[in-house]
């Protein structure tokens, strides 16, 4: 230790003899050379004193050093009094009352602060950055009160202004009330898309909110804001959430940031299923194929898909229909075609197919007596009934391949009339045909019908 300190010691003495060499060459030396030079050059006494022995010297003197002084201050040279001023914006306001009893609204959240003084002070207290705004509103009860804005002035050397230096505020009676929770899932659509959300179970069912009277009456709703990111959840199961943020809200929508509530965080138990739905996929072949044609198969390389989704969702899907269109075709063809998927299904097995179609030469089939049916009429207002006995049947002639037609019975063609937005009287509907097999084309021999709408 004694040897490093030596070793510290030595290497100062260095770097003072070299500043010393360094001041004696560039400062000492010229001065003390110019100085001679002075004293030699006026070492006649006789003149000197016969200079400083004028009366007017003097007075030129001290004219010449005033006009100086002047132009000095004048001109700004010299600084009397180095007063200068910076502006601190956006300090915040510190409320001090008793939180638990009190709610106090009209409050800014920031004020500015000017401080004027000396640079070197201005200076230290931007480094110092202690600098507090505070509103004292222990001693005061609930109303409309003015209360002065407080500053604590870290460098008492400095005056000081506040913006604003005062705030008329009102003091609200803290009171409390219970309301039941309920929740609100964020980011469902960053689940994995063979999951869904199916239940959500909180620790607990209602909270304590926290406000002035008036405040609460405008509070609309409380939620539990689940995250599904925050899961991170890869397989079916349940989940738990921590300090799941409540957030209460007005009629609007709005979230209402001024509202107290105990707990301020819960925590949820999410469970994750994973709902599927296998069904058929239906090819729809659209428009006419070529006369004297006829489809005589129509395969696709996958006839079901599994569908991903909300239970409710699935119910209401019996099959995934794909259309593909058949205008003037003459000869097989193949079709890829993409499998579109219903609203409210996340995910599916397959989205897309290929489907193989087969001609064959065309012929036809009559099938007589097909019993008209009445479709979308309001029974609950209206009554209808066939004009005669013509209205009641129609022939249907059936266009396909022979094989399917053999195997066609009359119960797989149905003919029916659209009554919908009918007023009662005498109408003309025209007749809608169809058949279970979409390969086929099915026409009514006849095309319009009279039936009879009464009120009931």
């Amino acid at each position: 230790m004694k040897k490093i300190l030596k070793k510290i010691l030595k290497l100062f003495k260095i770097i003072f003899n070299g500043i010393y060499k360094i001041i004696d060459l560039v400062i000492i030396t010229p001065l003390s050379k110019f100085a001679y030079w002075v004293g030699h050059s006026i070492s006649n006494k006789n003149t000197i004193d016969r200079i400083l022995n004028n009366p007017n010297t003097l007075v030129y003197v001290s004219l010449f050093l005033a006009v100086c002084a002047f132009f000095a201050v004048d001109l700004k040279i010299i600084n009397l009094t180095e007063t200068e001023s910076i502006v601190l914006s956006n300090q915040p306001i510190k409320l001090d009352y008793n939180e638990e009893a009190y709610v106090i609204e009209g409050v800014p959240e920031t004020g500015d602060i000017v401080l004027m003084g000396r640079k070197s002070d201005l200076y230290l207290a931007e480094q110092l950055g202690d600098h507090l705004l505070t509103l004292d509103l222990t001693d005061l009860s609930a109303g409309t009160q003015k209360v002065n804005v407080k500053y604590n002035n870290p460098i008492k050397s400095l005056k000081y202004k506040v913006d604003p230096s005062n705030v008329t505020l009102v003091i609200y009676p803290k009171v409390s009330e219970s309301r039941t929770l309920t929740t609100d899932i964020l980011n469902t659509d960053k689940l994995n898309n063979t999951l869904v959300i199916s239940n959500v179970e909180l620790d607990r069912n209602e909270v304590i909110i926290k406000s002035y009277k008036e405040k609460l009456a405008t509070v609309a709703s409380v939620k539990a804001i689940v995250d599904a990111n925050a899961l991170n959840a890869t397989a079916a199961g349940k989940y738990t959430l921590e300090n799941v943020k409540l957030v209460a809200y007005d009629e609007n929508g709005t979230e209402m940031n001024d509202i107290e509530i105990v707990p301020d965080t819960i925590t949820a138990t999410v469970t994750i299923t994973s709902p599927s739905k296998v069904v058929p996929i239906k090819v729809v072949p659209e428009g006419e194929v070529a006369s004297g044609s006829a489809i005589a198969t129509i395969t696709p390389n996958v006839k079901s898909v599994t569908l991903y989704g909300e239970e409710e969702t699935l119910d209401s899907i019996n099959e995934l229909e794909v259309k593909i269109d058949v205008n003037g075709l003459n000869k097989n063809k193949t079709y890829q075609e993409s499998l579109i998927k219903p609203n409210g299904v996340r995910s599916m097995s397959a989205t897309n197919v290929t489907i193989k179609v087969v001609m064959e030469k065309e012929t036809s089939k009559e099938f007589k007596g097909i019993p008209i049916t009445f479709e979308n009429l309001d029974t609950t207002k209206y009554q209808a009934l066939a004009a005669n006995e013509e209205s009641t049947k129609v022939d249907v002639v059936v266009k396909g391949v022979s094989s399917l037609l053999n195997q066609l019975e009359p119960s797989d063609i149905t003919a029916s009339v659209d009554l919908s937005n009918l007023e009662p009287g005498n109408v003309r509907v025209p007749v809608m045909v169809k058949g279970s097999d979409v390969r086929l084309t099915y026409t009514s021999r006849t095309t319009m019908i009279e039936v009879i709408i009464t009120k009931k």
